[in-house]
């Protein structure tokens, strides 16, 4: 037994065999406009928190400070703390950096 779908437009009916659910079309895009932003700034903050507490290497420093963007920002969301400079770009970066030094010293503990 078919039960029937109403489609867009009212007076037509589509039995639910001639329904197909499809993934949106042209797959996965990248865009870098939107994604460079995040990972140059992560680096940074990798690059900053190894001067901090030791370290090297380009993607080392995107990795970690990539994770620390997380964990900064999981520290604000959670605890409410965050560093207040006045300006919005460095208090995104602090909190990147110590999510970032963070993240080497619970690599450091754990290994």
């Amino acid at each position: 037994m078919s039960r029937a779908r109403k489609s867009a437009r009212p007076d037509r009916v589509v039995p639910d065999d001639r329904v197909e659910i499809l993934p949106p079309r042209g797959g996965l895009t990248l865009d870098w406009r939107r994604l460079l932003p995040p990972v140059a700034f992560g680096t940074a903050a990798g690059f900053i928190a190894s001067l901090v507490v030791g370290g090297g290497g380009f993607l080392r420093h995107a990795v970690v400070g990539l994770l620390g963007m997380l964990v900064g920002q999981g520290i604000v969301h959670v605890t409410g703390w965050r560093a207040s400079t006045g300006y919005r770009f460095l208090d995104s970066m602090a909190m990147a950096v110590i999510g970032a030094i963070l993240v080497v010293l619970l690599a450091r503990f754990i290994a």
